[in-house]
């Protein structure tokens, strides 16, 4: 598999919409950047949960639903990641989009809303994504939500995309290896293929953004990479949830259990990779008590 393609078919497999009327509008906020200014959006008040998405690539508007039905007990902060939404730098490449300045960036962001710690939630390359802000932020962190995790090894990445295939028709097969689509790939993520014909209705080309996925994907999906050495120093709580029919295999989730030795593992009978659609009250649930049992007390961000 080419490195374009792979990188495109990773980041398809980490959108969603959301189905279901939203709440009162967020307030909104920017922080200066070189270059650009770094959008996010607020939700709810208590103690503060930072929601991450994923793609890499992907607009913040999939998992919107999330953040808007955790801000009935807490603070939630939904960034426009680096090269998504509102957060587009003027140039897009190598020195404008890299894990470093992701990193960077979300840590801004905390000290511009004067938090001295939060929870990280992620989805997908998002939860990689968060895993990396811990180990390079470790004190900054409270608790860690990883939510239908991406790879946490470079060498689980091709089992993933074999997965999804297996699941697909021979025409969809056939017609994602001679241009990927999010029409074609999406079935292989879920357990019930109604709700994938739901998003796939509602999908909007802009919201992915492959020019950051690709680049997004030299530091993430890098040869050898293996985050569990770093994650096994970690001593943060976490819960690790996802479904038992994510193609990428729930083996890894274990083993990303395994590495964080403060975490729970929950996995979800028939769910695909976008937990919170195919069981969400279950999802819902388990990050509740979650984060019930490893908050401290609720902080206000500054104006």
């Amino acid at each position: 598999m080419n490195r374009n393609l792979g990188a495109t078919l990773v980041a398809l497999g980490l959108l969603c919409m959301n189905h279901f009327a939203w709440a009162a509008d967020p307030s909104e906020g920017t922080i200066a950047r070189p270059g650009f200014d770094l959008h996010y959006r607020l939700f709810g008040q208590g103690k503060p949960v930072l929601v991450l998405s994923g793609g890499p690539g992907f607009d913040c508007d999939y998992v919107e639903p999330v953040a808007r039905e955790l801000a009935s007990s807490n603070l939630t902060i939904l960034v426009e990641l680096r090269g998504t939404g509102r957060s587009r730098p003027p140039e897009i490449n190598r020195r404008t989009i890299n894990l470093k300045l992701y990193l960077a960036d979300l840590e801004a962001l905390r000290e511009s809303l004067k938090l001295e710690r939060w929870t990280v939630l992620g989805h997908s390359a998002g939860a990689n994504l968060a895993m990396n802000y811990a180990v390079a932020f470790p004190a900054r962190v409270e608790a860690l939500v990883l939510v239908d995790s991406g790879p946490v090894r470079q060498s689980l990445a091709g089992a993933m995309m074999d997965n999804v295939f297996l699941r697909l028709t021979p025409e969809q097969v056939a017609a994602a290896k001679r241009a990927p689509s999010f029409q074609t790939l999406l079935p292989g993520y879920f357990y019930d293929r109604e709700k994938a014909a739901k998003m796939v209705a509602t999908f909007r080309l802009e919201s992915y953004h492959d020019d950051v996925a690709q680049l997004m994907a030299v530091d993430e999906m890098a040869p050898g990479m293996d985050l569990r050495p770093a994650l096994e120093r970690l001593p943060l709580p976490a819960l690790v949830i996802a479904g038992r029919q994510d193609p990428i295999d729930p083996g890894m989730q274990g083993e990303i259990h395994l590495a964080l030795k403060n975490s729970r593992l929950v996995l979800l009978d028939r769910c695909g990779h976008f937990s919170w659609l195919e069981q969400p009250s279950a999802v819902y649930s388990a990050i509740r008590e979650f984060l019930g049992e490893n908050h401290p007390p609720a902080q206000t961000p500054s104006p």
